[in-house]
């Protein structure tokens, strides 16, 4: 059985277009051109052989050579650029640094996202692993948080219950220390200094005595000098015995002025502590008992803040703490990766448009690059056949300028929407080459022709064996002794010199083939 390709897929209408027209406007002309046939067939008969093949359905158009992934890369800042570490032609991996900028030229908010990202990446290893210090700490802090409830509880519970033994204890330690300093301010009066003061009293009164005894007697007998000699040493004597009184009237009211102060604030402790359980009998304070539960209040809350701290330092990461810092270090290495040009995918590099030093300009591109391990053609199909593709059809694709090239490939896209081009709606159709070969530039012109339909067993005969008459479609079989018979046929694909058809016919059968002769006037159309 033959296969044959088909070039591409012509209607009935268009391949005997002409000679209905030659029905219609020619009138007679038509029938002229019959009879002229029929005899030049039956002086010289041409013969061909109805043909087994397998019949190929498909659709050719042309589009240009396109890589699966192209992009330009601009620049998300201003600055200047400090390197370029690729140049036309390297193959690069995806995320590979193609050019900097150096960060001293960069806008404030760029330069301090160095910073960001720091503090934002450490946040985010404290989640996960905390230091010993920051563990520490928060131990301590629910040690402090504790000892403040169990404070704050104590309080309330005195609140609550005002009248208890520690007030009355207190009363009655009070009264003792009261006592106690009133015992003390009166034996002041009578203590072993008292007695010293009034036996130095009277010893400074003598001493007086004998000193001025002494001074009367120099006065009489002024010549005397072991006499003045002894009035100097009385003198000196008196002196002393006054400054001792001095001095022991001064520790005297010293000491009582301490007892006495000891023995007023000792009342006053006393008063406050009978004040208290006096009042502590009426009740408890409302007021008070309101202000030692917020206490409590607040102390439990700081407890319970101090141990969510701890667990979150100890325990898994909540989750959500996890996504915002996150957040928060994706946000600032975005906007320190505005520095660079990352490659997005792995390719080629076909452009770059920046040396060492420019400045940037947000509206270039910094390089241009593309995948051409995987290339396609994006070719426009017409309404009309647009219903035969699907994806997943074979195709062959040929380029003009490479005439020894014959790539494969499969339809992998099919556009569900159409566009208007000169009054005819067309719809892209790409086409996914199965073959690189590295002649294969982009942006060249590809021939495409897509399978459509694949039917074996299908019967063809030579393209001047159908004819066309008012009845329609029809081929003359030819039998043995050359005897002559109509077979009516439908006509389909042309594949080359074949036409595909449909009708009363086998493989091997003989039909006759038509030399159509121009009329006399030379017009294929007759008179």
């Amino acid at each position: 059985m033959a296969t044959t390709q088909s070039k591409r897929s012509f209607p009935r209408w268009l391949l005997w277009g002409g000679v209905i027209a030659v029905v219609v406007l020619g009138g007679g002309g038509f029938w002229a051109w019959r009879q002229s046939t029929t005899n030049v067939s039956a002086a010289t008969l041409r013969t061909g052989a109805v043909t087994e093949v397998t019949a190929i359905s498909s659709v050719t158009a042309s589009g240009p050579v396109e890589a699966l992934q192209q992009s330009s890369v601009f620049w998300g800042t201003t600055g200047r650029v400090a390197q370029v570490k690729v140049k036309i032609g390297d193959h690069i991996k995806a995320g590979e640094v193609l050019m900097e900028l150096d960060p001293t030229t960069a806008p404030a908010n760029v330069i301090g996202a160095q910073a960001d990202l720091i503090n934002a990446q450490k946040t985010l290893d404290d989640l996960f692993k905390p230091s010993d210090l920051a563990v520490a700490n928060a131990q301590k802090a629910i040690v402090d948080a504790q000892d403040a409830l169990t404070k704050a509880q104590k309080e309330l519970r005195n609140a609550q219950n005002p009248v208890g033994t520690s007030l009355r204890t207190s009363v009655a330690d009070a009264k003792l220390a009261l006592d106690t300093a009133q015992a003390n301010e009166q034996l002041a009066t009578v203590s072993q200094d008292a007695q010293s003061l009034n036996t130095a009293r009277a010893n400074a009164v003598q001493a007086r005595r004998r000193y001025e005894d002494a001074q009367a007697k120099l006065d009489t007998d002024s010549g005397n000098v072991r006499l003045a000699e002894a009035v100097n040493a009385l003198k000196a004597s008196a002196q002393n015995a006054t400054d001792q009184v001095t001095q022991l009237e001064l520790k005297i009211s010293t000491d009582q002025a301490n007892k006495a102060d000891t023995t007023d604030k000792a009342q006053d402790k006393y008063n406050t502590a009978v004040t208290n359980l006096n009042n502590a009998l009426r009740g408890p304070d409302a007021t008070k008992v309101t202000q030692a539960q917020a206490k409590v209040a607040v102390a439990q809350a700081s407890l319970a803040d101090a141990q969510t701290k701890l667990d979150k330092l100890t325990k898994t990461p909540d989750a959500n703490d996890v996504a915002v810092a996150q957040a928060r270090l994706q946000s600032a290495q975005a906007t320190a990766n505005l520095l660079l040009i990352k490659a997005p995918f792995d390719g080629e590099v076909l452009a770059i448009n920046y040396l060492p030093g420019d400045s940037v300009t947000q509206g270039t591109a910094a390089v241009v690059i593309a995948n051409r391990n995987q290339l396609h053609v994006t070719i426009q199909v017409d309404e009309g056949e647009i219903s035969q593709i699907r994806v997943g059809n074979p195709a062959t694709l040929t380029i003009d300028s490479l005439a020894d090239l014959a790539l494969a490939g499969t339809v992998s896209k099919i556009s569900p929407f159409g566009q208007t081009v000169q009054s005819l709606v067309k719809y892209n159709v790409q086409v996914e080459m199965a073959q690189i070969d590295p002649n294969v530039l982009l942006g060249m012109t590809a021939n495409v022709q897509v399978v459509t339909k694949v039917q074996t067993g299908a019967l063809a005969v030579p393209l001047d064996a159908v004819q066309l008459d008012q009845e329609g479609e029809f081929v003359t079989r030819v039998t043995a002794g050359a005897l002559k018979e109509r077979v009516n046929v439908v006509s389909g694909e042309v594949q080359e010199e074949t036409v595909i058809i449909v009708g009363e016919l086998k493989p091997g059968d003989t039909v006759e083939l038509i030399s159509p002769q121009p009329t006399n006037n030379g017009s294929p159309f007759g008179g």
